[in-house]
């Protein structure tokens, strides 16, 4: 089972919203919709994620993969 750290990676980065993130994203030219930050927040769909948007994700947050999910390799 794959969990999403995207809040706590948000929090880490004194990111209050998933707004605040989209206009960020947007500003630094790596769109991804509010909805599909939405989702990836509350642990929606992950196992359907498009592979260009973790990629983004961790470079605007100069993150690994393991920064933004937790995975639980017993469940997967």
């Amino acid at each position: 089972m794959v969990t999403s750290r995207l809040r706590i990676v948000m929090a880490e980065n004194k990111i209050r919203s998933i707004s605040e993130l989209y206009r960020r994203l947007d500003k630094s030219d790596l769109y991804i919709s509010r909805q599909t930050l939405q989702r990836i927040s509350q642990d929606e769909g992950l196992n359907k994620m498009n592979f260009d948007t973790i990629l983004k994700l961790m470079k605007f947050f100069n993150c690994s993969l393991t920064d933004l999910f937790e995975i639980n390799w017993d469940t997967v």
